[in-house]
């Protein structure tokens, strides 16, 4: 019996409703991904720009007694 024959001796092999992956990265692909990071600095940088302008606001506010 050679290693051939025995069913236990199988590679485990992935889930078979497994996404197959490209071996590389498209140019559709990478478009995208360079628009989501551009989105979210864009996102980081507004919510960074609005506290600061809450920051500055209760600066300038007088503190009423």
């Amino acid at each position: 019996m050679s290693e051939h024959d025995d069913p236990a001796a199988e590679v485990p092999r992935k889930h078979p409703h497994a996404k197959p992956h490209e071996p590389f990265v498209s140019a559709g692909a990478e478009s995208t991904r360079e628009l989501r990071e551009m989105a979210r600095r864009r996102r980081d940088a507004e919510e960074k720009l609005q506290q600061h302008l809450l920051e500055a606001e209760a600066k300038e506010k007088p503190v009423e007694d």
